[in-house]
């Protein structure tokens, strides 16, 4: 994919927006260009990516919510075709819906998934005729939650994890590899030792919900390669995860074959991918050194199209810095592509910018 970011200083910790502007390199708007003007494959063959990139929307790591508010609702907007927030969530979610938003937390309080993100989505959930106390935001972990600034919005939605409200005995999920159980695993027995299953079971509050909006935060993982649309949605809504993403497969083929279960990927309706301060390295973990300022937002139906897309990026900020390829360790997507979950190849994907950018200089204009 031609590079979506500047090349300037891409691998320094933490970059700022300022700095960032003091590098000769290429806008984040002309290394698009290239792209965008493919013609290998017609527009309406390619799944589209949406996103808005505001660079302002991050400064020295901190997030103007207002702004990241307008993006969410734009790349919604863009995706959906409609003009106003309330009828663009209404293409996703009946009002009558019991809405889960899942969020990645555990490269908190770095790369995790941002609350002003998620305030905007449970916003436009509400607009669109949802109440307020059918939308329930969760994680694996509620201290992962807590560092990442959740506890905000607890008065108005419920606001739980899995480690809380525990794993569905009923909801069992099979393939073929053999785990270690640990503590917290539905059927682990009590002790450390040699116990193995090859059965996970489901989050029950993934089992509690008719829809998801799923909102994970970009970052590479050494588990699958990449955090995103299916390692956020399988690995974190299951127990006895750890056998099924890991060297040397890093989650080939069982990623797609358990995201085209019904019960996981099957209650997704939009997946937007927080690319707001990518992590590059050391994920899903926190890795300041290896996040950067970028400002964006990508929402799409097509959850491979939407990792492919932040694959790439991730891949350019680690070329830069002189590290492996992620693209060695997701040969997942052509799996997924097999499954036909969506499109993972370069001209396949139809990039498409809000033009939010626009908006924001005028208005900012005197």
């Amino acid at each position: 994919m031609t590079r979506l970011i500047c090349r300037a200083a891409l691998a320094l910790a933490a970059l700022t927006t300022a700095s960032l502007a003091q590098e000769p390199a290429e806008t984040p708007e002309a290394r698009l260009e290239p792209q965008l003007a493919r013609v290998a494959a017609p527009a309406e063959a390619k799944s589209l990516v949406a996103y808005a990139l505001l660079p302002a929307s991050v400064e020295a790591g901190v997030i103007r919510e207002a702004m990241v508010g307008r993006m969410v609702d734009a790349v919604v907007m863009k995706v959906a075709g409609k003009t106003d927030i309330a009828s663009a969530w209404r293409v996703f979610i009946d009002p009558k819906d019991r809405v889960g938003i899942k969020v990645s937390t555990a490269g908190a309080p770095v790369s995790s998934t941002h609350a002003a993100v998620i305030s905007a989505v449970a916003a436009g959930l509400v607009a669109s005729g949802v109440e307020a106390k059918k939308i329930v935001i969760w994680d694996r972990l509620g201290r992962d939650m807590e560092r990442a600034g959740y506890g905000a919005l607890a008065g108005k939605y419920r606001v739980t994890s899995t480690e809380a409200a525990g794993y569905d005995k009923d909801a069992k999920i099979t393939a073929s590899l053999m785990g270690k159980l640990i503590a917290g695993d539905l059927m682990f027995g009590g002790k450390e030792g040699d116990q193995t299953s090859s059965t996970s079971h489901l989050s029950s509050v993934l089992s509690g919900v008719d829809k998801v909006v799923h909102v994970p935060a970009l970052a590479d993982s050494i588990y699958s390669g990449v955090q995103g649309a299916f390692s956020g949605l399988v690995l974190d809504n299951l127990d006895n995860w750890r056998r099924l993403a890991r060297e040397p497969h890093f989650g080939d083929p069982y990623l797609p074959e358990l995201y085209s279960d019904p019960r996981l990927g099957g209650k997704v309706v939009l997946t937007i991918l927080d690319a707001l301060r990518p992590q590059y390295a050391g994920g899903p973990f926190p890795g300041a050194e290896f996040s950067v300022n970028y400002g964006a937002i990508f929402a799409s139906r097509d959850p491979v199209a939407l990792d492919a897309t932040g694959m790439r990026l991730l891949d350019d900020f680690r070329k830069d810095a002189k590290l492996d390829m992620l693209s060695k360790k997701t040969k997942w997507l052509e799996s997924a592509e097999i499954l036909g979950l969506g499109k993972a190849a370069d001209e396949a994907i139809g990039l498409d910018r809000t033009g939010l950018e626009g908006e924001v200089r005028l208005q900012k204009s005197p």
